[in-house]
């Protein structure tokens, strides 16, 4: 790292980000909402809403499909909601199916395992903040071998208030000892980018075939620094660096 280099940290997103989590987590929503609804076969609405609000948290999720799918009578509240127990049934189906280690390694998005292992390499401070629960977040990030490397890993069990609120970020900041001008943070949505706009830091959005429908939805966000094609990611790196230096 060059030495009078402004930005001494980056922040990754992690599902959709560093490995496409989101596709395997829909699937494992299809499966369990089929089951519930008694079609005993995956309901590929439930893949399409989870299109439509990628990035949002568990419990945003499952609250969306109880009401979307009417899963209420099918759902025996735990800890007094119906969400938790749709939760816990996906992650069930999810940890025992599209989740397992092997599932996640042949996921991962290299181009964005890459970059963060070269930030690493070059002295930089590297970190993980997601909407996912933390315990969830270190098993994924040990199962495609990037948790050795990091900083930090936050989960959404972290702050009060989770993405798009800018808190998570805000936190990891605060713990990693750095200030938002001196940080870019990389994102695959429209929900995270906006966290990360709030959290006063500079931002690159990396789309997948997932992500990108609700990105293309989105009008505010700043074309120059989304990526539809991976291998620009390096070359936009270099010019979001280029334009936090020269601001």
């Amino acid at each position: 790292m060059a030495a009078t280099s402004r930005i001494r940290a980056f922040i990754f997103d992690l599902d959709g980000t560093l490995v496409e989590t989101e596709q395997l987590k829909a699937q494992s929503y299809a499966t369990v909402v089929g089951s519930l609804t008694g079609a005993n076969s995956p309901d590929h609405r439930a893949v399409e809403l989870y299109e439509r609000i990628v990035g949002s948290t568990d419990e945003m999720v499952c609250r969306q499909m109880i009401e979307e799918f009417d899963l209420t009578s099918a759902l025996e509240p735990l800890h007094g909601e119906p969400w938790v127990n749709l939760h816990q049934q996906r992650m069930d189906e999810y940890r025992g199916s599209n989740g397992t280690p092997e599932n996640l390694r042949a996921n991962v998005y290299w181009h964005s395992a890459s970059l963060l292992r070269e930030q690493k390499s070059i002295g930089r401070i590297v970190a993980v903040a997601t909407s996912s629960f933390t315990d969830e977040a270190k098993r994924v990030l040990d199962a495609i071998g990037l948790r050795v490397l990091l900083d930090g890993v936050v989960g959404r069990d972290a702050v009060t208030n989770p993405k798009p609120d800018p808190e998570i970020y805000l936190y990891i900041m605060d713990r990693l000892g750095v200030e938002p001008g001196e940080v870019i943070i990389i994102e695959d949505s429209p929900i995270g980018i906006q966290a990360a706009s709030a959290a006063g830091a500079a931002w690159i959005c990396v789309s997948t075939a997932f992500s990108r429908p609700a990105i293309e939805s989105t009008s505010w966000m700043d074309e120059q620094w989304i990526v539809h094609d991976p291998a620009k990611l390096n070359e936009t790196v270099s010019r979001r660096i280029d334009s936090v230096e020269q601001a």
